[in-house]
């Protein structure tokens, strides 16, 4: 009579931990297939405020995510071609971003370095969401660094950009509406401060 056949112990364990591998790397990909932009229901009625972004990147500009904070997982800045053009185009057929940018680059504190100016969303390891400005030093040689940030946890996630000239940011948390914020480099401080009027 054959015996029946018994695995080792080490080999069930083996096979446990890949049917877990298995299962995580699923979810990963299910994760991945969500689109990066989802509207909730109108509740404002503009896409802007009804938007619900996915951060899917593990770095910014080839900054990773944990270096630019270290609780994020993941970050993603804002792009127009993530957004679905469906969305952003008005009913008389223009375009609702125009005179408005996710990213600026210019010499923002008067220096010979190019820095560039953009907005995104993060998710950090516990899950939470929120949005992010940030100004990067571009180096000629080397990866860019971090030279301003400033986040917020909020459901209400968009932030666009306008500049009133390189030393100047605005930031738009909607479009056509009084919700900005005002970024300056300041010469006698040599850094950047938000101007009294700030509403991030």
């Amino acid at each position: 009579m054959l015996e029946r056949f018994q695995p080792h112990a080490s080999l069930s364990r083996a096979i446990f931990a890949l049917s877990c591998l298995l299962m995580v790397a699923a979810a990963v990909a299910a994760q991945s297939d969500q689109p990066f932009m989802t509207l909730t229901e109108r509740e404002y009625g503009t896409w802007w405020l009804d938007a619900e972004f996915h951060p899917f990147t593990t770095e910014v500009r080839g900054v990773p995510a944990n270096k630019i904070k270290k609780t994020w997982c993941k970050a993603t800045e804002f792009r127009k071609d993530l957004l679905p053009k469906e969305i952003t185009i008005e009913e008389r057929g223009g375009d609702s971003m125009e005179g408005y940018s996710f990213a600026l680059e210019d010499n923002f504190d008067d220096s010979a370095t190019k820095q560039i100016a953009l907005v995104g969303v993060y998710e950090d390891c516990s899950g939470k969401t929120g949005r992010f400005f940030m100004i990067l030093d571009q180096p000629v040689v080397g990866r860019p660094k971090v030279r301003f940030l400033e986040t917020l946890e909020t459901p209400h996630q968009f932030l666009a950009l306008k500049s009133e000239d390189k030393e100047i940011i605005v930031f738009w948390g909607c479009l056509e509406c009084d919700n900005i914020s005002t970024l300056k480099w300041d010469r006698k401080q040599r850094k950047f401060v938000w101007l009294p009027t700030t509403q991030w």
